[in-house]
């Protein structure tokens, strides 16, 4: 129990919120077929314990989101620059969409942090608009990733 605290409540509760955040709202459709089969990526186990904190079902790690994910925070690294607007102009329905993600509602979370995937958790955590992208109730999937000090997460669910 105090292994758990250490590594993923502490880190949750000490936060400050620093960055921003996107939600791409796009047509209300029916969902249909059947909720994403849950598959777990390690660097998601705090996004799902906050979600499952606040009673809701886990995201499902997406390789398809997690390449969009790890071409933004690489783009930001590059530009030496936080932004949801990427080097081409894109921006994040855009950049999902251009992967073939059959994309119905997605949000993008952005952070520079020296303190790794615990610091950028604190930010958005901390941070009304980014918790609300963590805890949306009507997405499925997720993606995270870093370069250097910059993170992206990219959250979203298909037609």
């Amino acid at each position: 129990m105090r292994r758990l605290f250490l590594t993923r409540l502490l880190p949750l509760a000490l936060c400050a919120a620093l960055s921003a955040c996107v939600v791409v709202p796009l047509p209300q459709q029916d969902s249909g077929g059947q909720p994403a089969q849950f598959v777990e990526n390690p660097k998601g186990a705090q996004l799902n314990a906050l979600r499952q904190r606040n009673g809701l079902a886990p995201l499902s790690y997406s390789p398809v989101l997690q390449k969009v994910a790890r071409r933004h925070a690489r783009d930001m690294a590059r530009m030496q620059k936080m932004t949801h607007t990427g080097s081409d102009g894109s921006q994040i329905g855009d950049r999902i969409q251009r992967t073939g993600y059959d994309l119905r509602r997605g949000a993008e979370n952005i952070a520079v942090t020296r303190r790794g995937l615990d610091g950028a958790m604190e930010i958005w955590t901390n941070s009304p608009p980014h918790r609300s992208n963590m805890l949306m109730r009507d997405v499925t999937e997720y993606g995270l990733a870093q370069s250097g000090n910059y993170w992206a997460m990219v959250v979203a669910r298909t037609k």
